[in-house]
């Protein structure tokens, strides 16, 4: 029977994960300073379903015997989904998972100090439950400051406090792009974060997003010029060779019977991308020869599934940021012709521009304004070549 893993898989088995042998040694060899008292602080960038966070959570589980590892993938968080990620609901979101990874680790004693710790760390009263563990109410700005920093130093104190059971702790934020949601106050969060990461020994931090090396966040915390100041080892997890992917198809799903030009043409329409291989390969006949043109019209035939997240995306667009992805989707343009087409001024299209740039929609080369992700501009294609408009509006 074929195995392999479904595109929207974040956690494989051992037998579904397939290569990045040498990506996982070279993080985890890192990682291992930690236990020395020189804790790196990482980036892994990479496109969207290249396999990420399916290469974070096996670290994890790889190295949670020996480190207290808490995961936490800020996309998913329920300030980020009602568009209202706050400083205080991050510190909330890495609070509540380094507790629930000390009760699975069965380091139970650091409940009853997080109270001391807390009151004296705070100096506040009040105490109240986060998912169900105690921590202090801030209502000064000084009260703020106080719990980031009890928040951040928690997990070097769960370390001191335990040293012959962890070797160290690991805190992997995973679309940490998502913090730029934070805004006119991302900077000065940054800045603060990274004067205790300096503080710490004991304590490592991976940074990982859907984001191109060229993003104003990844710039802004991971260059010379950066919050970091250049002291983050950055990754960047490119997609499959056609080399690999053809020995992962004929290992894991020997029932696709690919003709030379056919899997030419596979992986021409999936790009070696983990999640589009995946899901293509499951939808694809099989025990039937697959050539240029029958492969051709799967991929068309099968872009509703394999484009869904850019449909959810293309969704919550705005009209006119919908209208700029329209006007590059046959060749790339610069501002001042995308506002003419438009009848508009350039000057009008700024917020569009960087909003779409930031969702990995629209990326700038040379000043011309080009689709990130070949999928969604073949899917939004296929939409206008069927109907004649593209869609705008849904019901």
């Amino acid at each position: 029977m074929d195995n392999i893993a479904l595109g929207t898989n974040t956690e494989l088995t051992d037998e579904q994960f397939y290569n990045r042998v040498d990506d996982i040694s070279w993080i985890k060899n890192f990682l291992e300073s930690t236990s020395k008292g020189s804790p790196p602080t990482i980036m892994v960038t990479g496109i969207r379903g290249v396999g990420k966070t399916v290469l974070l959570k096996k670290i994890k589980k790889e190295m949670e015997n020996d480190y207290l590892i808490c995961y936490v993938d800020l996309s998913i968080t329920s300030g980020y989904q009602k568009g209202k990620l706050t400083e205080i609901g991050l510190m909330n979101e890495f609070y509540d998972c380094w507790m629930e990874e000390c009760e699975k680790k069965g380091i139970t004693t650091i409940f009853k100090k997080i109270l001391k710790m807390s009151k004296k760390s705070l100096g506040l009263r009040e105490i109240v439950e986060v998912a169900g563990w105690p921590l202090s109410i801030p209502e000064t700005e000084d009260d703020y400051k106080k719990l980031f920093k009890f928040v951040f130093d928690l997990p070097q104190r769960i370390y001191e406090g335990d040293p012959e059971r962890i070797k160290g702790s690991i805190l992997i934020i995973d679309e940490f792009q998502a913090i730029k949601d934070l805004g006119k106050n991302l900077e000065a969060f940054l800045w603060f974060f990274r004067g205790v990461i300096q503080s710490q020994r004991n304590v490592a931090y991976i940074f990982s997003g859907s984001v191109p090396s060229t993003d104003s966040i990844v710039k802004e915390m991971a260059s010379n010029d950066g919050v970091f100041g250049g002291r983050i080892l950055t990754f960047d997890i490119p997609p499959f060779t056609k080399e690999v992917v053809r020995e992962y198809l004929e290992e894991k799903v020997p029932s696709l019977i690919f003709e030379e030009n056919g899997f030419e043409r596979f992986y021409h329409c999936t790009k070696g991308v983990p999640f589009y291989v995946n899901t293509f390969a499951r939808i694809l006949p099989k025990e039937v020869p697959l050539d240029n043109d029958k492969v051709k019209i799967e991929f068309k035939n099968s872009l509703t599934f394999l484009a869904v997240h850019f449909m959810n995306q293309w969704s919550r667009l705005t009209f006119q940021e919908q209208c700029v992805i329209t006007k590059v989707i046959d060749k790339p343009m610069k501002r001042l012709d995308i506002a003419k087409s438009m009848d508009k001024k350039p000057g009008a299209l700024s917020v569009s521009l960087r909003k779409l740039q930031d969702r990995g929609l629209l990326k700038s080369e040379n000043g011309e304004y080009k689709i990130t992700e070949p999928i969604f501009k073949a899917w939004l294609k296929k939409e206008y070549d069927e109907k004649g408009v593209f869609p705008f509006r849904s019901i």
